[in-house]
């Protein structure tokens, strides 16, 4: 019996020494600790993807950073957890970074977010303005530090509207285009840069400076955004953005755009003028407007609130929609309240 029991112990310390130390095992000493993977790049390589991604780092720990190649998403995400010494995830992923020379790989990306069940829809979407990830995910920075801390920013100032894989998808579902938040390369690391806009397989427009303003603030979301008005600089609150459609008889002529905001000083400076405010975020709005009409495409989902406000015509609405949303007469209004805090 003893003899028994003694050999049951040694099998039970065999067992939980190669549990805890054998090669090959997922938390190994020898291979390493997981790199549960926070941000996602995805680049072009040749026909066909280069995936980098990125895992902040922990105590006395570098950031992780590794590098996967495949002709589709799914191989290039195997390709990633192939990395020896290490078992890469993918499953968590907060933020995927789409280069700008891989837009056309968009479709095929949402694709594969959809059919693996491990994937992450709420994954938060942007396009970086360079063709190439190699310097932010193989240097020496923490590009995943670097997208928590604009996160972090976001939730307390930020000028854009989050966009989802699970929001992307359904967009283009519909045929729609899609205003995806833009970053860019900076001194200090990534910066926002206002939109792209992506319709049928490429960005066709980048909407910077006050046409990125007004293309927040036609997004409809509640979103806020620093602008410099006279020596001073104020922080915007949109509240939504209505859109009323102008008719002459039955045919769709105009558009009516109408965006209320808050608006506090940035700082110690004074407060500041309502009828400037208005005047700025109308002009902003106009400038998107424009690029949005130019090429063609709503990316601000402009005809379904056009819609909500004439509901009886949303049949003729949509039909017209398309040929006469490029040609449309807009007229763009704003209304301002002045808090006295920022």
């Amino acid at each position: 019996m003893r003899r028994m029991a003694a050999l049951v112990f040694l099998l039970l310390l065999l067992l939980t020494t190669c549990l805890s130390g054998c090669a090959g095992g997922p938390q190994s000493r020898e291979s390493g600790a997981a790199a549960v993977v926070s941000v996602l790049g995805v680049e072009q390589a040749g026909t066909g993807l280069r995936l980098w991604a990125a895992a902040e780092g922990r105590g006395q720990e570098g950031p992780f950073h590794a590098a996967g190649q495949g002709a589709t998403p799914a191989a290039g995400v195997e390709d990633l957890a192939a990395q020896g010494g290490r078992v890469v995830s993918t499953d968590h992923v907060e933020h995927l970074l789409l280069a700008q020379g891989a837009a056309e790989a968009l479709p095929a990306l949402l694709r594969y977010a959809f059919q693996e069940p491990r994937q992450s829809t709420e994954t938060q979407l942007w396009v970086v303005r360079t063709e190439s990830l190699e310097a932010l995910f193989a240097g020496e920075g923490d590009v995943a530090r670097a997208m928590t801390v604009l996160k972090d920013q976001g939730a307390r100032r930020q000028g854009f509207a989050p966009l989802t894989l699970r929001q992307a998808a359904a967009a283009l579902a519909q045929g729609e285009a899609l205003l995806l938040p833009a970053l860019a390369p900076g001194e200090e690391g990534l910066v926002f840069a206002g939109f792209a806009l992506y319709q049928e397989g490429e960005i066709t427009r980048w909407l910077t400076g006050q046409a990125a303003l007004g293309a927040a603030l036609l997004s409809g979301e509640k979103i806020t955004w620093t602008a410099s008005l006279g020596e001073g600089a104020v922080a915007l609150r949109s509240l939504g953005c209505r859109a009323r459609p102008v008719w002459e008889g039955e045919r769709l002529t105009g558009l009516t755009l109408r965006c209320r905001l808050e608006a506090a000083p940035a700082g110690t400076g004074a407060a500041p003028d309502p009828a400037a405010l208005e005047a700025l975020a109308a002009e902003a709005m106009a400038a998107a407007v424009a690029q949005l009409q130019a090429a063609g495409g709503d990316g601000a989902g402009l005809l379904g609130r056009a819609g909500l406000a004439d509901p009886l015509r949303w049949g003729a609405l949509r039909e017209q929609w398309g040929a006469a949303f490029p040609a449309l007469s807009v007229t763009c209004q704003a209304s301002a309240a002045v808090t006295a805090g920022g």
